[in-house]
């Protein structure tokens, strides 16, 4: 339990963080919506961060599908559905 001491420490230590993090909302808003505005480095970021990932959602993908497919496979075999499985992987990749 607290002593009677460190109960103002506390409380002035949490108002100094509520503080702060009002502070960063408030500076966030001030430096996102005033001008100037930096379309062209928003755009380029974003098209670096996109091409520089492809390679691994690629890989990620290709592996989530193998994976869901050497796991469908027998349930889909005992039933004679295994025709079905192509479109099943394709559906479920899709839908993530």
């Amino acid at each position: 339990m607290a002593s009677n001491i460190e109960a103002p420490n506390r409380i002035s230590r949490m108002l100094l963080n509520l503080y702060d993090v009002f502070q960063f909302i408030g500076r966030f808003f001030k430096e996102g919506f005033l001008p100037p505005y930096e379309g062209k480095e928003l755009m380029k970021q974003c098209y670096d961060i996109g091409y520089k990932s492809l390679a691994l959602i690629s890989l990620t993908g290709f592996i989530t599908g193998v994976v869901f497919t050497k796991q469908s496979r027998p349930s889909l075999a005992e039933f004679g559905a295994t025709s079905w499985l192509p479109s099943l992987v394709g559906i479920a990749l899709l839908r993530t």
